[in-house]
């Protein structure tokens, strides 16, 4: 059954963010929209800034986000309060009229904002830091009123053998005092999260790269190849491989399934140690949000369903 579903999404969703008192959907143009802890609708969109968010994570009351613009040639990373409403900023229209004059505008309501000098490709947050990585110019941390904290060079990667974005890093976590990142040649590295030194660097036990995503959750990692093939490590232990038919569109961890639920390519999937279950969906799944008994799933088009799946909390319960 699929009554009690929350309101469909005004516009083409990219980003779904739970934090402490709510969500927050982030659209395919910059669109922001917040929703309360029960899925229901707060207050009318709006776009404070008119730029693709890149990346966007939280933390407490605080969203660090990137947004950026390959036409224009425009970047920006800020920071905004999830508790305030968001307001609508400047016209897409102003950014490509503005004469060079770019420079002066930023996401309305902010906490904070920075003109980016390349692109961003990976953003991390935890309680004392932000880290982020910026294409071919280094490795930066920040504090949450963006007080730089230090910085690194471009990180340098053990390859024997050079390939075509093997050093692009995608992804950067932060646990305890340690951050690792991973490139999309399959290589990561720990490093110090008090000063950005190369702790170590291995090769992660995953799929063949190049690698499009690295999802975690405490010890347990999903590494995901651009084709599609998926392993889920335990520490750097495999534990299950799968091949879906196209990439993966986001990953979580339920805790209730002990396992990730994916949005495949128009399919949703579910991986735990007892099982490994494909469901077939006529829209792109963006989102699948965990709930007691089971999940919802956000599609690309901005319309909820209710998970194919249900978690061992609801058949024992039956």
């Amino acid at each position: 059954m699929d009554e009690g579903l929350p309101a469909t999404i005004p516009f083409l969703p990219r980003c779904f963010l739970s934090h402490d008192k709510g969500y927050l959907v982030i659209g395919m143009d910059g669109e922001f929209l917040r929703l309360d802890d029960e899925y229901q609708i707060i207050e009318h969109a709006a776009t404070p800034f008119p730029m693709r968010v890149s990346h966007a994570v939280h933390v407490g009351d605080y969203l660090f986000a990137t947004w950026i613009d390959g036409e224009l040639m425009l970047a920006r990373m800020g920071s905004m309060n999830l508790n305030k409403a968001p307001e609508e900023g400047p016209k897409r229209a102003e950014l490509r009229t503005s004469n060079g004059n770019a420079s002066k505008y930023h996401p309305k309501g902010n906490r904070w904002s920075h003109v980016l000098n390349a692109e961003p490709l990976a953003l991390a947050a935890n309680e004392s830091a932000l880290v982020f990585n910026l294409w071919k110019r280094g490795l930066y941390a920040l504090d949450h009123d963006a007080n730089e904290l230090w910085r690194q060079q471009v990180p340098e990667w053990n390859y024997t053998k050079r390939r075509p974005r093997n050093e692009e890093i995608l992804a950067i976590h932060l646990h305890e005092d340690e951050l690792t990142i991973t490139s999309r040649g399959g290589r990561a590295q720990r490093r110090s999260l008090s000063t950005g030194e190369v702790l170590e660097e291995y090769i992660l036990n995953g799929p063949e790269a190049p690698l499009e995503h690295h999802f975690r959750h405490e010890n347990q990692h999903l590494i995901c190849s651009t084709q599609g093939e998926l392993c889920w490590l335990e520490d750097n232990t495999v534990v299950q491989r799968i091949q879906l038919k196209g990439p993966v569109q986001g990953a979580i961890w339920d805790s209730y399934v002990r396992g990730w639920r994916l949005a495949g390519w128009r399919e949703e999937v579910i991986i735990s140690n007892q099982k490994i279950e494909q469901h077939a969906c006529q829209e792109i799944p963006v989102h699948i949000q965990p709930v007691k008994g089971g999940a919802m799933i956000l599609f690309n088009n901005g319309t909820w369903l209710n998970s194919h799946f249900e978690s061992p909390v609801a058949q024992e319960e039956e």
